[in-house]
């Protein structure tokens, strides 16, 4: 079962170098679990509350265990150095489809 993963990212741009390092590791790795890409959002306003970050991505993993064999490995955790210096807000989280479930008004107060 296909796994939704979100995560919401802030990129240094004085650090070019830890982001060229940190991608050239995680794109492979993403290939290889075999995760795509499937939206892109940049935040422009925030409407309440602060913006978590700037840049949301949507990927979709063809499993939990794909999910984990990124994040879990080896090569991802030597490389986590260079994400805490390439970004400066990065957060992932696993979501699910709550399609048909409705979000009562007062929520959005």
């Amino acid at each position: 079962m296909s796994v939704t993963v979100v995560a919401m990212t802030s990129i240094n741009e004085d650090e070019p170098m830890a982001l060229a390092q940190y991608l050239s590791v995680t794109g492979p790795l993403l290939e290889r679990a075999g995760a795509k890409i499937l939206k892109r959002f940049t935040v422009n306003e925030v409407v309440v509350g602060h913006r978590p970050a700037k840049t949301v991505f949507i990927v979709e993993y063809p499993s939990r265990e794909a999910v984990e064999m990124v994040f879990g490995s080896e090569e991802y955790k030597s490389v986590i150095p260079a994400r805490d210096t390439a970004f400066s807000e990065y957060n992932v989280t696993v979501a699910s489809d709550s399609e048909g479930a409705m979000m009562p008004e007062a929520a959005l107060e």
